[in-house]
């Protein structure tokens, strides 16, 4: 294993980590977006429209979660099987960082 390939799994795990906090942020949003609306007009055909992208965002968490969960796996076997010269680089402290941040 190269420190590339080290390298672009840690750059995996960073994405599908930031994408879940994404995901996370964007439902509150979206859900208090909703509730704004049903105060206002309980009625609005816009709320539907709404309430489809909230399901959308609620269908991307769990696939999320589990590519992120996978890239925490797929980065710790790497680590955990580098060679002596792959420790001993920049790119194998900033992963075991990344599987610490991340766990």
């Amino acid at each position: 294993m190269s420190t590339r390939d080290l390298t672009i799994k840690t750059n995996v795990l960073k994405r599908l980590a930031k994408e879940k906090v994404f995901y996370d942020q964007e439902k509150i949003k979206q859900q208090k977006r909703i509730d704004d609306m049903v105060a206002k007009d309980p009625e609005d055909y816009e709320i539907k429209k709404q309430r489809e992208v909230l399901e959308e965002t609620l269908d991307m968490l769990p696939d999320v979660e589990r590519r992120k969960k996978a890239a925490y796996q797929d980065l710790s076997n790497v680590v955990t099987n580098a060679s002596p010269d792959v420790k001993s680089s920049k790119e194998y402290e900033e992963a075991v960082q990344a599987l610490e941040a991340y766990e």
